[in-house]
């Protein structure tokens, strides 16, 4: 039978006082092999498919592992053909998986995410929706060039809020974190709001300065205008891919 992976943990880990339930109502077991442990369930696709509270289930599995100690939490429906297919998988990566979990030894990611909202006076796009004449309009390619300054425009402006606050949590929350990532992503308009833009910025923190981390967040908020949210502690998810 088939086996869905929610990540992989140090065996040392995996003694239990009472059984977990993955999806479909499948008990969890463990996959051991030189002291690493992979959490898996049986999963039969003929008889249920995945949807909303599976994934749902599959993420408290592994936040319950995650309360154990370090795991490398995998992607939802990781799926391999058998448990020697698992141990196979262990085997081939077995340094990698024991330096990950190394590093996420004793830590958690925290969230935080930003909305901008591009000011409308350095909304070039705007700009080049004014500009465009009907000899513009009647020539694609001078509207396509002026399309795609604009884009690149909203990317630039993206791309600089997203390093200037990286910096300001950098300062803010030094000596709190021992790695950060961060992305950006637009939003779709909201209440006639354009130009909206997310930033995420992801940090490992050590368990035990996860509330003088929310307490600097608390700091942070008194300086920014803008809507933000902290979330977390949270499985490294974004520290595995």
């Amino acid at each position: 039978m088939r086996q869905l992976i929610y990540g992989v943990l140090s065996s040392i880990n995996v003694e239990r006082k009472q059984t977990i339930v993955g999806i479909n109502s499948e008990p969890i077991k463990f996959v051991n092999f030189s002291r690493l442990s992979a959490a898996v369930s049986s999963f039969d696709a003929s008889q249920k498919s995945f949807d909303i509270n599976s994934m749902i289930t599959y993420h408290k599995v592994i936040e319950s592992l995650f309360n154990e100690g370090a795991i490398i939490p995998f992607r939802f429906k990781t799926l391999l053909d058998s448990e020697e297919e698992v141990l196979s998988a262990l085997k081939d990566k077995e340094d990698h998986y024991k330096d990950l979990l190394s590093t996420l030894d004793g830590v958690a990611e925290m969230g935080i995410r930003l909305v901008k909202e591009k000011p409308v006076c350095s909304d070039f796009s705007q700009d080049v929706h004014k500009s465009v004449s009907m000899a513009d309009a009647e020539n694609p390619g001078t509207s396509f060039l002026k399309s795609r300054r604009a884009f690149y425009s909203v990317a630039t402006w993206s791309k600089d809020q997203k390093e200037e606050f990286c910096d300001l949590c950098a300062r803010q929350f030094e000596g709190l974190f021992v790695n950060f990532k961060s992305e950006v992503s637009p939003l779709p308009e909201v209440q006639n709001r354009k130009g909206l833009t997310m930033i995420s910025v992801y940090f490992l923190v050590r368990k035990d300065l996860v509330q003088k981390f929310r307490s600097r967040f608390q700091e942070l908020k008194l300086i920014i205008n803008d809507k933000m949210m902290l979330s977390g502690p949270w499985p490294p998810y974004n520290f595995v891919i």
